[in-house]
């Protein structure tokens, strides 16, 4: 059975090997190749939609083709500033030393738990505003076409600055083909 701990009861982030980010340049960076990624399948879950429903020869979408071709949300969302060994790493041990033993760390930043909080927080903003009455029994509205909008979550809330190159689809698409897709291709089946 997969110990869900990692080694020794620690929890898969804490199994990471130190490596120096001194400028957290690299963490930016896996940020925004994890938007630039949104950003494609943004375009590409909207567009294989439209396209299947079109060619349903239905002037309307029906509950049944909302069922068949659900629709899919792709949110960008940061959960704020948290305490995790990423951050403790970079500021350093007499940083983390002063901030643990003055209280500070647990009023400047978020726990874990508080952190997947506000990512849960930015899915529910979309779930709490579905329309009863254009609801399907899956709780997807049946007018509603996923939006190829990028919309930011920051601390559980709508409106954070994302970057420009977040939003770049070719940008997305080189990611897609010079980066993941090599690494991927030989482990899974990857539609063309």
């Amino acid at each position: 059975a997969n110990d869900i701990n990692g080694e020794h009861g620690k929890s898969f982030i804490e199994t990471i090997p130190d490596i120096p980010d001194s400028d957290l340049s690299t963490y930016a960076q896996s940020k925004l190749a994890i938007m630039q990624f949104s950003t494609l399948l943004r375009h590409q879950l909207g567009s294989n939609r439209r396209d299947k429903i079109n060619n349903s020869n239905e002037q309307h979408v029906t509950n049944d083709e909302t069922r068949l071709f659900p629709p899919v949300r792709i949110i960008d969302a940061h959960p704020g500033l948290v305490w995790t060994p990423l951050l403790r790493n970079h500021i350093g041990n007499a940083a983390t030393d002063m901030l643990q033993k003055t209280g500070l760390a647990n009023w400047i930043y978020k726990c874990p738990s508080e952190g997947a909080s506000a990512i849960v927080s930015a899915v529910d903003y979309y779930t709490s505003r579905e329309e009863p009455s254009k609801s399907s029994d899956c709780g997807a509205s049946t007018e509603e076409m996923p939006s190829k909008e990028q919309i930011y979550f920051v601390n559980g809330r709508p409106g954070g600055y994302a970057a420009s190159e977040s939003r770049d689809l070719d940008a997305s698409s080189r990611l897609w083909k010079e980066v993941i897709l090599p690494e991927v291709e030989d482990i899974v089946k990857v539609p063309k």
